[in-house]
């Protein structure tokens, strides 16, 4: 067994003990709490709604624990056979050789690339099958339907040969015609494609998915009309997303950037919320807008791409990396290969560094709260919406800190809470 295929073994290890043991530690949490409404709870959450919050969360670990062993034992099967296995079937099923050049190996390429993406994504059907019409069901959630689940597959399998072939065709032509820069050529071409992707996400693709209606006039958009323009924040439309067809969860966001931006609200977070604790949420995703967030995340996975690809050129010209995978070293026909073995230790690697952007993330969601405080001129409302938000969605109450700090892109309902009352 060679030393490459033992590091990878030894990471992957770690991060699923890593993982498994902060799985148990936050359900350890919630059963040591589930008892009593904790009291710094007490005085806006009620018994019933936090006995609802904690069976959900309590089955939500409970299929985290399980699935892990599932998770860990096919990205073994891939890693060590799969791939390989696939990769030199599939090249041989569609005249991919040493001898194939030019364009004809570009295009044939990224079909074995998007095609092996998609064959892997079949082994999370079962996982997703269970979540949504069992748990999500069990729990109020679920609105879909296993038709409409069934055309959701559908329609995303077709978007992702649609996108996917050839932007996969114009990253590996650029390997091919520039064998020791293509990959500079290969990011900075793959970020203008995510920015277009950006613009055009909201008017080609979301509405093959859900409707997009404009916000009805009324007291509502007139608020918020009113906010973004005391913010000096513009935005294309405000539109309303069915989103209640699929799930009953809710939520509030932006699509697109610069004068394509759009305000997207749920149509649950409209029936959940009045209309001055929607403008809160508003607020609050302005002043990820007028802190720079959405520039600085740009920027952050600008730089990201860069060290990706940079890693994936240097892999290539290692052919025992890729033997160590059982896969048969060609020249020049590796890069498919290479981006799959690359993102599986990136994701290792990453899984290490996961607590640095999870906590970046919460210190920019700090940073739009006070946003939204100093716009609104207290943080009341916000409080309110937060509280109601995580009631619907029967957030966990009580995660372990060691599971906030690895996971949670948001703070806790008790340290936004803090934050937004304190001077």
């Amino acid at each position: 067994m060679s030393l490459i295929l033992i590091a990878y073994l030894v990471f992957l290890g770690a991060k699923t003990a890593a993982q498994l043991s902060l799985s148990w530690l936050n359900r350890r949490e919630m059963l040591r709490h589930k008892d009593a409404v904790p009291a710094k709870y007490a005085d806006h959450v009620k018994w019933e709604d936090y006995q609802k919050s904690v069976a959900y969360s309590l089955e939500n670990s409970k299929f985290s624990l399980l699935t892990k062993p599932y998770d860990v034992v096919w990205e073994l099967l891939w890693v060590l056979g799969l791939y390989a296995c696939i990769y030199a079937w599939a090249s041989q099923w569609i005249g991919l050789d040493a001898g194939t050049a030019g364009w004809s190996a570009t295009w044939r390429e990224s079909v074995i690339c998007v095609a092996m993406i998609f064959l892997m994504s079949l082994t999370d059907l079962p996982l997703d099958l269970y979540e949504t019409f069992k748990i999500e069901e069990k729990h109020g959630f679920n609105k879909t339907t296993p038709r409409l689940w069934v055309f959701d597959q559908l329609k995303g399998w077709a978007l992702e040969f649609i996108i996917g072939v050839p932007v996969a065709s114009l990253l590996i032509g650029f390997y091919h015609l520039f064998p020791d820069t293509w990959w500079i050529f290969a990011q900075c071409a793959f970020f203008v494609i995510q920015l277009f992707l950006m613009v055009l996400y909201p008017k080609l693709i979301l509405p093959l998915f859900n409707k997009l209606t404009p916000l009805p006039e009324g007291e509502l958009k007139t608020e918020l009309v009113a906010l973004a323009e005391k913010a000096g924040f513009v935005a294309d439309k405000i539109e309303v997303i069915d989103s209640s067809k699929r799930s009953g969860h809710s939520n509030a966001y932006f699509s697109g950037f610069g004068k394509w931006r759009r305000i997207v609200l749920f149509d649950t977070l409209i029936k959940q919320l009045e209309p001055k604790e929607i403008c809160a949420v508003l607020a609050h995703e302005i002043g990820h807008s007028k802190k720079g967030h959405i520039t600085k995340h740009l920027f952050l996975s600008f730089f990201l791409g860069f060290l990706a690809f940079g890693l994936v050129a240097a892999i290539l010209r290692w052919p025992a990396f890729f033997e160590a995978f059982g896969f048969e070293y060609r020249q020049n026909l590796m890069i498919v290969p290479a981006f799959f073995l690359v993102s599986e230790f990136a994701s290792l690697i990453a899984f290490w560094i996961s607590p640095l952007s999870a906590f970046l993330s919460r210190k920019h969601e700090y940073e739009a709260d006070a946003y939204a405080k100093q716009l609104l001129g207290n943080g009341e409302a916000l409080v309110s919406g937060l509280r109601k938000l995580n009631k619907e969605n029967l957030s966990n109450l009580t995660p372990h800190p060691f599971y906030v700090n690895f996971y949670y892109s948001h703070p806790t309902l008790e340290q936004r809470t803090k934050a937004l009352r304190s001077n």
